[in-house]
């Protein structure tokens, strides 16, 4: 589901770029014009959908429809107008027209006829008593009545009311009664503010909502018996796991790896077209139906759907490998070698080649490398990649295995735009509440919805840190420390963690992080294998239009 924001408009624009990116176009173009998408139309548009496609295309244009009508609203409510303010007394005086000016001019309009003495129908009310007759004389101190309006000069905290001709002289209520919890009302806490002045407040602590027949405070159930109001200093809330285990990022990585479920088997066994064997017409048609295909997953478990705007401004580019995008990495590789025949960068294909030779190297990816040295082949690598690339490779051949992971890593971390894109990356990360084929799936159809670039990038990768984990026995890198060593490059914290996220949410974020880097290494043979039930969907003609009679 979509993330829904205070703005209409917002509301309005992230549905319209779903709609869009999903080749529903016809069905935003109503909500642009300020029109709501009729039944027919919609019915038109997910005809040929299967069933929970469908829902999640009606499911958007409902919040369409509702925005259009909240906008609607808006514009017909009236504005405020401040002649309406003296209206009422226009009414009362008379069938004689009045006019709506304040200047003296106007007064002959008065019931009085101008002539200055009152109107008639004052007559039968009492004489208002004199401005002077409301203070006393001089020399004595009789009390000045104040208006309910003005400020007491003593503060008064709490007083009694007076007794009722009902209840003369009740006794005060004990406190346990007074605040009973069957007879406290959470939106009306106090009912009788008569002789209650409000001199301040603060916050003690969150306090929950009542459930049906029951009063809750804290999280706990109060009894009948026993008081609302507690003064008890309020303590940070903490569960059982956490009061009896340290806070660690290897402790909250175990707990939630019980629920992973490994044996199920991915992909669909008839799925065995790669996405890279795919002509560009084909891919533009099956872009809409993988987008369909995961917005109907995502809301099928429930799972924050929002696919972040790309940054409007690029970052500019100044150095020649090393903070540059995958997409100018590949135009200069055409430009100087003609190399076309690979969607990774060839600096990526070098660094990765020189790995694999120290692939048996202990501690691989996870030792760091001699700081001198690793600044020196990053120098070297930035200066004369383009330039002297023959003399480049070999210097990576002659570079130790921790060196040159230390120079890969750098690279990666550099990109202006993760692997995994900036649009996308939350839908991954997102990924990680999922489990079994059911995950496999969902990586699955947000790896086909990557730019090439960074698709092929992310393959690369993907092979290389899976071979690593595979040589643990010699290396001592097994596929949870190879992920967790990789998964900062996939999922830069930037983009993941605020700077005002607790050190708990820090470490949940980076367990979760290391959970779909792990799935991505475990079925990195799978993730470019096309559905087949989307791949024949794409492939299948659409229906002919019928054209829909408006009555």
């Amino acid at each position: 589901m979509i993330t829904k924001n205070c703005s209409c408009s917002t509301e309005g624009e992230l549905e319209t770029e779903w709609l869009q990116s999903a080749g529903l176009g016809s069905l935003a173009a109503p909500f642009q014009a300020g029109l709501e998408v009729t039944e027919a139309q919609l019915g038109e548009a997910v005809r040929p959908l299967p069933r929970e496609q469908a829902a999640a295309v009606r499911r958007r244009v409902r919040r369409l429809n509702r925005t259009v009508r909240r906008r609607r609203a808006a514009s017909r409510a009236k504005k405020p107008d401040i002649r309406d303010v003296f209206r009422d007394l226009e009414n009362s005086s008379g069938s004689e027209p009045r006019s709506r000016s304040a200047t003296p001019d106007s007064l002959d309009s008065l019931p009085s006829g101008g002539s200055g003495s009152p109107p008639a129908e004052w007559a039968d009310n009492a004489t208002p008593p004199d401005f002077v007759d409301n203070f006393p004389p001089v020399g004595t101190h009789a009390p000045i009545a104040r208006t309910p309006s003005a400020p007491s000069s003593r503060r008064t905290r709490l007083s009694p009311p007076a007794p009722g001709p009902l209840s003369p002289h009740s006794p005060p209520r004990p406190m346990h009664e007074l605040f009973k919890p069957n007879d406290l009302h959470w939106a009306d806490i106090a009912s009788n503010t008569e002789g209650i002045e409000l001199l301040g407040y603060q916050r003690y602590g969150t306090v929950q909502g009542p459930r049906i027949g029951k009063e809750r405070i804290n999280g706990s159930i109060l009894k009948d018996n026993e008081l609302f109001m507690k003064h008890a200093p309020v303590s940070r809330t903490k569960s059982a796991a956490s009061a009896q285990q340290p806070l660690s990022f290897e402790h909250k990585f175990n707990l939630d790896r019980q629920s992973l479920d490994q044996e199920e088997e991915w992909p669909e066994p008839d799925s065995t077209v790669d996405i890279e064997t795919l002509s560009e017409p084909q891919l533009k048609k099956l872009q809409p139906l993988l987008w369909l295909e995961l917005t109907a997953l995502f809301d099928r478990y429930s799972l924050p759907f929002h696919k972040r705007k790309s940054p409007k401004k690029k970052r500019k580019e100044e150095g020649a490998v090393f903070g540059v995008a995958l997409e100018t990495l590949l135009r200069k590789d055409m430009i100087l070698w003609e190399e076309t025949w690979s969607s990774v960068p060839s600096v990526l294909r070098a660094l990765s080649s020189a790995l694999r030779a120290k692939i048996k190297d202990e501690g691989l990816l996870r030792v760091p490398g001699n700081k001198h040295k690793v600044e020196a082949l990053c120098q070297l690598v930035e200066r004369q990649w383009y330039v002297d690339r023959g003399g480049v490779e070999a210097a990576l051949r002659r570079a130790t295995g921790h060196d040159l992971a230390a120079v890969f890593k750098r690279l990666l971390r550099a990109l202006p735009q993760p692997p995994l894109t900036q649009e996308l990356m939350r839908l991954f990360y997102h990924a990680y509440a999922l489990s079994g084929a059911t995950q496999g799936r969902a990586l699955n159809l947000l790896v086909l919805l990557l730019p090439a670039e960074q698709r092929a990038a992310l393959r690369e990768v993907l092979r290389l840190v899976r071979d690593i984990a595979a040589m643990s026995d010699t290396n001592k890198m097994s596929e949870h420390n190879v992920a967790m060593i990789i998964a900062p490059a996939l999922f830069p914290p930037s983009f993941l963690i605020k700077a005002t996220d607790s050190l708990e949410t820090q470490l949940a974020t980076a367990a979760n992080s290391c959970h779909v880097t792990e799935a991505l290494m475990r079925w990195c043979d799978q993730l470019w294998m096309v559905p087949a039930s989307l791949l024949a969907a794409s492939q299948r003609k659409p229906p002919p239009h019928r054209r829909v009679q408006h009555t």
